[in-house]
């Protein structure tokens, strides 16, 4: 079953093939954090904000105007859910072959070891995953983990480690 889950079979991309073609092809989230800036460079303000900014004690110049805004700061990133669950998938593969890499079989051990050397390749071509957190919980279902082919698989490759 892992050999499967790293390599692929036929029919179904593995996490070898599955993982490069995510880095490429992955979900990422726009999200803004609040952060207080000279009002001169602030460039994205939210107008309750910029009431905000006039009522704070100290905060105006002499004519008035505030010195600080609450200013929105947006990037993009690619820690959301859908990725967690397949840094998730990927960690639990990576405990199973590490479990199996114990085994007193030196023929088992050493296919562990190969599983683990091409899965680690696969993991560091996507790099991605390298500011992706944790996720709890990662039974739920979304359009982008049904639809999405890639992330499709990668969540059929979980149901198959869940059996």
């Amino acid at each position: 079953m892992l050999r499967r889950i790293v390599y692929g079979s036929p029919t179904d991309a593995g996490m070898a093939t599955v993982l490069p073609l995510l880095q490429t092809g992955h979900r990422r989230e726009l999200t803004t954090e609040p952060h207080w800036s000279k009002e001169e460079l602030v460039r994205h303000p939210e107008p309750r904000e910029l009431i905000r900014s006039m009522r704070k004690p100290g905060n105006l110049d002499d004519q008035g105007r505030p010195v600080y805004t609450l200013d929105e700061r947006r990037s993009l990133t690619a820690d959301i859910y859908e990725n967690r669950v397949v840094k998730q998938t990927i960690e639990t593969v990576e405990r199973r072959i590490a479990a199996l890499a114990l085994d007193e079989d030196p023929h088992v051990r050493g296919e562990a070891q190969a599983l683990s050397r091409v899965l680690e390749g696969a993991r560091r071509q996507a790099s991605f995953l390298d500011e992706v957190g944790f996720v709890g919980r990662a039974d739920m279902p979304t359009a982008t983990l049904t639809q999405d082919p890639l992330y499709r698989r990668m969540m059929a490759m979980r149901a198959e480690l869940a059996d």
